[in-house]
């Protein structure tokens, strides 16, 4: 094994010099999200550099589905048998050993570690935000790659994309406008940067440009195929723009055409779909959407026995719940709960609250929903995606008349930011329901503690 130091001083275990021109292009992969696998194998031949296989390691966990974390610890075991000896090469094995667990605080810190070792490496700077993102930890996320940023010059080959990266921790801390101008800065580096366009996608949703934001994932998503980056994701960004322009008919399609066409039929790729029917049956509760929820389930339907990340389990679990499979949805709450000793009892309010909402107990959902919403960021996921639990919370309090705490959720939520109608049609519900036996200190008493 050769140790080499690229143009930022940082190593890499490789087997021969000649690989280095490889991991550099591999890195550049990763970060855009572009990662050539069969390349990185271990079973290609002629077999590819540690770094490679490090890569791959990362880019596994980074889908956060039981089966790809169990092909990283795979190639993890494997690496740690040869007994490595270059000291960031074993740190990094000792991270993805934490993230195989399950362990995301000790992977991240892991990563971070290596970082503040080798402030150029970019394979840590991009593992520490995927890690940031899927923990909900937004400061740290901004922390670190504002940190990090500073470490690469103008003309490195990876520096775009790590713009990119930027960008999102800047939205996701509401600093819009300076996100706006790193996204511009990436793009101009690399139009083709999905991260970067995805970024800016969240820039225009938190300012309420809609129809612009529709109109920009159209031209960018024009002509790409289902091997683009993050597509079905990006057009979850388009359907939700148009739900709240109230284009009710270009969300059903999107979702049909965009969303449910799948490249593979794990669920994990139903994310968004899940989410996206609740808004859909929130905002238009006379939509029968019962066949769309069947298919739905049967694509989740083998996830209990997969249960590993806590995002994913929400969506499961409300698909379980929205579909009358109460015995499914409470076998996997139980699971989770029991791998996660630790998982707050706001936490467990969000799920309960989900679950009351399909039962007709909106007193209790809207109850559970109001004190919990502001602490959903440790499920991970970005804000838009985690806006559904404020959303559930004001219909459900205002389909149980209680106007307290609706307001209480429009006024320290986010939904209400935005502009349109169907965020207008709210705030007409809420100014009918405010009336004097609903304006009183003691309606909120005992709900919002």
């Amino acid at each position: 094994m050769t140790v080499l130091t690229d143009s930022r001083g940082v190593p890499h275990l490789v087997d021969q010099p000649s690989d280095m021109e490889l991991v550099e292009s591999a890195i550049v992969q990763l970060v855009s999200m572009k990662l050539d696998h069969e390349r990185c194998r271990p079973s290609a031949r002629p077999t590819p550099p540690v770094a490679l296989q490090l890569m791959l390691a990362v880019d596994l966990l980074s889908s956060m589905e039981r089966s790809a974390v169990m092909q990283a610890a795979t190639i993890h075991a494997s690496l740690v048998e040869t007994g490595p000896t270059e000291p960031r090469t074993r740190e990094m094995l000792s991270a993805i050993g934490s993230w195989t667990a399950g362990d995301l605080v000790g992977a991240r810190d892991g990563f971070q570690s290596i970082l503040d070792t080798y402030p150029g490496d970019a394979v840590s700077v991009f593992t520490v935000h995927m890690l940031d993102f899927y923990l909900g930890d937004a400061p740290h996320m901004l922390a670190s790659s504002a940190e990090a940023i500073e470490a690469f010059t103008a003309d490195d080959p990876v520096v775009g994309y790590l713009n990119g990266l930027h960008a999102f921790a800047l939205e996701e801390n509401g600093l819009i406008p300076a996100a706006i101008e790193r996204c511009r800065t990436a793009l101009a580096l690399n139009p083709d940067d999905i991260y970067a366009m995805h970024a800016m996608v969240h820039c225009l949703y938190e300012t309420g440009r809609h129809e612009e934001g529709s109109r920009y994932i159209r031209e960018y998503m024009r002509g790409r195929d289902g091997s683009t980056p993050m597509r079905i994701h990006i057009w979850w960004h388009y359907a939700l723009f148009e739900l709240y322009a109230d284009n009710i008919q270009e969300v059903l399609a999107c979702y049909r055409v965009g969303i449910r066409r799948k490249t593979s039929l794990r669920s994990p790729e139903d994310l968004d779909a899940v989410t996206l029917l609740w808004r859909l049956a929130l905002v238009r509760p006379s939509l029968d959407l019962s066949a769309y929820w069947r298919s739905l389930f049967q694509d989740w339907k083998p996830y209990l026995e997969e249960s590993w990340y806590l995002f994913n389990d929400f969506h499961a679990y409300i698909t379980y719940c929205q579909v009358g499979e109460y015995g499914r949805a409470d076998s996997l709450l139980a699971a989770v709960r029991t791998r996660d000793k630790h998982m707050s009892e706001e936490m467990v309010d969000i799920f309960l609250g989900f679950r009351s909402f399909t039962t007709g107990d909106y007193a209790d959902a809207s109850a559970r929903l109001a004190r919990s919403f502001r602490s959903a960021y440790p499920m991970g996921g970005s804000n838009a995606q985690r806006d559904v639990i404020e959303l559930t919370g004001i219909e459900a309090a205002l389909r149980c008349q209680n106007y307290e705490v609706a307001r209480h959720i429009r006024d320290f939520g986010r939904i209400f930011r935005h502009q349109g109608p169907v965020v207008q049609a709210y705030e007409d519900r809420l100014a009918a329901l405010r009336t004097p036996e609903h304006h009183t200190q003691h309606h909120t008493q005992g709900v919002l503690k």
